[in-house]
């Protein structure tokens, strides 16, 4: 029809802008017009009735097209889709070929794609890295801060010989300060640092004067960090520490003094600016969530060991809810441990709940675990102690007796501070904060330990009466049970059957699954610890009487133990203990000719438990 193809040549030229509406001009009388053309009255409501008759259509615009081929000549044969895909790739290859680099590019991508790949023989992979070298090197800062490309060249950097790898990072010197800041970059910096040695004073030095922006950096800060923790010497640390002293240190190196603490008291006048800038520097991080590093956590420690009482409680203010971030470092821990000892009752309320989802984590980390003592030794309100941290640790005592850190926690509540469990540096880091500790905690340090115990002791003797045998098999979970035995308080009989029911078994019917307690290491020196807690110190308090029932138990054994060099020690506290020592001996008289005849021809470093029972009989 001749309205249907006037209105596709009028939609089949390209969109244009929308233009304001304008009133149809008016035609002289008894005319009217359709798309532009003047028609009688009678044409114009037919032609729209026939328009309105039509269907929308979804594909007007192919319609559309197929109108236009009609109009404009003969249509051209459809492309199949292989021919179709021809041209989109001949297109995508015209684009790539304008690009920067293009000849070097491509050929590199192809060559990458075989490189990488784990497999590759050492031979072959040697022969792609020259024929590599020979594309990117004197063009490496062109490609560096493309996506594509640093993958490449990182991988050059893993696969590379020494040479090759200290020839891409000659090109890169002077641009490692800009690649650290860089989203794709600042991994070639990594893999520099971790691959050539040479060049790893360069990039720090290229740090030099800018660490203090830097640390703030989303991705820079992890370069600082991994320079900082795992590259740098002793030297190189102090100089990017000294950077959060303020702009003087900046510019000039301190390299006679290796602390805050030298610096000040050399020039004492500098520490009022010094921990000006060191506050101002320090909450940057914070809001900037970098308090995770341990460059950080070195020079908060050395803001809180310098800090007066206002500085500390403005530092706690900002960072009180973040210390639980810090804890898997040494200074880390100790600045957490800080914030606890001179924290108000609320602020240390408000640090125990961050610290509850995560005291399995912490209690088995290496530091984290002494601010757990820490904690112990300044919070007065034992009750939320109780809630937020105890009752943490019962639900994983288990795990964490096993643990070589976390059964220090334990121990902690259970032996305080002994030196059979601390180190001496523990000990000695622990009772600094006990000065500070008389000044901000209230209660008495006795009473406090005392309610803690009583909290956490009907677990622990819970945990052994269920679990006896999975513990005592384990030499650090040992100490656990043996101090629980000795010091819990409340009812410790279950805990006691439990271990004198493993003791019963007959040592001949041991077996590697099920082996006698008393024929392995080290629960035959547990055994003996306990028979001995009974006479010697330390004691158990009130007594076990163990001794006794464990000779009730086996005395129809006692001749095969004594013949076995571990569990002869443990016959032997029978035989020294007041209250086992007569029967006991009047049980060992009838074997006393076999164990004569047994240590014939023994030199006399064998078989030493069997030789001392012997002479006590």
């Amino acid at each position: 029809m001749a309205v249907t193809k006037r209105k596709a040549s009028a939609t089949s030229e390209a969109p244009q802008k929308k233009v304001k509406a304008q009133k149809p001009q008016e035609q002289p009388s008894g005319k009217k017009t359709l798309f532009g053309k003047a028609i009688e009255a009678e044409e114009y409501e037919d032609e729209q009735e026939e328009l309105e008759e039509q269907p929308i259509r979804d594909d007007d615009g192919d319609n559309q097209d197929a109108m236009d081929i009609d109009q404009a000549g003969p249509q051209k044969p459809k492309m199949s889709s292989k021919e179709s895909n021809a041209v989109k790739k001949q297109l995508r290859d015209q684009r790539r070929a304008q690009k920067p680099n293009a000849e070097m590019v491509m050929p590199a991508k192809k060559l990458w794609e075989k490189l990488r790949l784990k497999e590759q023989p050492k031979a072959d992979r040697q022969a792609i890295m020259l024929e590599m070298m020979g594309l990117i090197q004197g063009k490496v800062q062109d490609i560096i801060f493309k996506h594509d490309m640093s993958r490449i060249i990182q991988t050059c950097l893993k696969w590379g010989n020494e040479e090759q790898r200290n020839i891409i990072a000659g090109e890169l010197v002077g641009q490692y300060l800009t690649l650290s800041k860089s989203m794709y970059g600042r991994f070639i910096v990594v893999k520099i640092l971790h691959y050539c040695p040479k060049y790893r004073e360069t990039i720090i030095k290229e740090f030099y004067g800018k660490v203090r922006q830097l640390i703030k950096h989303k991705e820079a800060s992890e370069i600082i960090e991994d320079a900082y923790a795992t590259y740098a010497n002793a030297a190189q640390r102090t100089a990017l520490v000294q950077e959060f002293y303020g702009p003087e240190f900046r510019v000039f190196k301190v390299d006679d003094k290796k602390t805050l603490s030298e610096i000040l008291e050399h020039s004492p006048a500098k520490k009022e600016s010094i921990m000006k800038h060191l506050l101002e520097t320090l909450t940057g991080c914070m809001e900037k969530g970098t308090i995770g590093f341990s460059i950080v956590h070195r020079v908060l420690l050395e803001y809180f060991e310098h800090a007066s009482a206002k500085e500390i409680q403005d530092m706690l203010d900002v960072m009180k809810e973040q210390a639980v971030e810090m804890l898997h470092t040494k200074e880390g821990a100790q600045v957490a441990m800080f914030c606890l000892m001179h924290a108000t009752p609320k602020d240390r309320k408000a640090m125990l709940k961050t610290i509850k989802p995560y005291v399995l984590k912490i209690c088995k980390e290496e530091y984290g675990h002494m601010v757990m003592l820490r904690l112990f030794d300044v919070v007065d309100d034992t009750v939320l102690v109780n809630k937020a941290i105890v009752s943490e640790i019962v639900k994983e005592m288990s795990d964490i007796a096993k643990d070589k850190f976390g059964r220090r926690v334990i121990l902690y509540l259970l032996a305080g501070r002994s030196p059979k469990y601390l180190s001496p540096y523990s000990i000695e880091l622990l009772a600094k904060g006990d000065a500070v500790r008389a000044n901000t905690s209230k209660k008495d340090a006795a009473v406090r330990s005392s309610e803690l115990l009583n909290y956490i002791s009907p677990a622990l003797v819970s945990l052994v009466a269920t679990k006896a045998r999975s513990l005592i098999s384990e030499p650090l979970a040992c100490q656990v049970v043996y101090e629980t035995l000795l010091r819990a308080t409340g009812d410790k009989q279950a805990a006691v059957d439990a271990l004198l029911e493993l003791a019963a078994a007959d040592p001949k019917e041991s077996t590697s699954d099920e082996p006698n307690p008393l024929l392995q290491m080290p629960t035959d020196r547990f055994f003996k610890s306990l028979v001995q807690s009974d006479y010697k110190e330390p004691k158990a308090e009130p007594s076990l009487h163990f001794g006794k029932a464990l000779l009730a138990k086996i005395s129809p054994y006692l001749g095969d133990y004594v013949q076995q060099n571990q569990s002869a020690f443990i016959v032997l506290a029978l035989t020294e203990n007041p209250e086992t020592s007569e029967e006991t001996k009047k049980k060992l008289a009838p074997h006393k000719k076999t164990i004569e005849k047994l240590l014939k021809g023994k030199g006399e470093k064998e078989m030493v438990g069997t030789r001392l029972v012997l002479k006590n009989l």
